[in-house]
């Protein structure tokens, strides 16, 4: 496939993803609309023409697309794109000169019938689209929990103040026996395994909450490596030469989460 068909495609889109937000006043942030985008494609299923140049692999924020994440700088450089607490908008002039023609949409009309469904919620950026896409769409299904209950619970006080220990280690306990038997986990899952163990021991003595601002770290560099693995067993062929580069990044990440 021609490489410029991709960028073609995904700025196409991106520009009307964009339009589309600035119509209906919703900021979201940049992460959030990589989903949108992920989202359109699976509606479009894999039969459809637009299917392959819109290129994702799965890592750490969920699907994910460079080409995307590109175009989106572009925009941003070229002053099209606003910021406010993390969140991302088009400015007046961008928007009447991205919405006055789209060829893309103009020849598949379905992704605006598509992107009515995604952003008919105009609280978007508070609702749980991005949780629905891990349930949908991950390629493993413990991945949720793996992120909104362990990784989750790291980084938001309010989960952190309704944690029980016993509940929260049941979740590590089904991560762990889900893992995959693949040859680049094994070192991984020897390390996780150790890390529930130490954390059972801890819990068993009563000191899992006293003891949580030192399991923070090893819970998110666990997810951290893990979904540098998800990224090479799940990815778009446009990708295929970056799995060697991917492969040394999770060896690195797998030797900074030995003890």
């Amino acid at each position: 496939m021609n490489e410029c068909k991709y960028y073609d495609v995904v700025n196409d889109l991106l520009k009307f993803v964009l339009c589309e937000l600035k119509e209906k006043n919703i900021s979201i942030s940049h992460f959030k609309i990589q989903k949108a985008i992920f989202k359109i494609k699976m509606e479009l299923g894999q039969n459809h023409p637009l299917f392959d140049y819109l290129p994702f692999y799965w890592s750490e924020h969920g699907p994910f697309s460079d080409v995307v994440s590109k175009q989106f700088i572009e925009l941003k450089n070229n002053n099209c794109i606003q910021y406010s607490s993390h969140t991302v908008f088009l400015d007046d002039k961008s928007f009447n000169d991205f919405s006055q023609v789209n060829k893309l949409i103009d020849e598949y009309p379905i992704i605006n019938s598509i992107s009515d469904g995604i952003f008919e919620d105009s609280n978007l950026f508070f609702n749980k689209f991005d949780e629905d896409i891990y349930l949908d769409y991950a390629p493993f299904s413990f991945m949720h929990p793996f992120k909104y209950v362990l990784y989750e619970t790291t980084i938001d006080d309010e989960l952190f103040s309704s944690l029980v220990s016993d509940n929260y280690l049941n979740v590590f306990y089904d991560c762990l026996s889900d893992l995959p038997h693949d040859k680049l986990l094994v070192d991984f899952s020897v390390l996780f395994s150790r890390l529930f163990s130490r954390l059972e021991l801890i819990n068993d003595e009563n000191q899992f909450l006293n003891n949580w601002g030192y399991i923070i770290q090893p819970v998110q560099l666990s997810w951290l490596t893990f979904a540098r693995w998800v990224r090479i067993h799940n990815h778009d062929g446009f990708y295929n030469d970056d799995i060697g580069s991917w492969k040394n990044e999770l060896e690195k990440f797998i030797r900074e989460d030995s003890p």
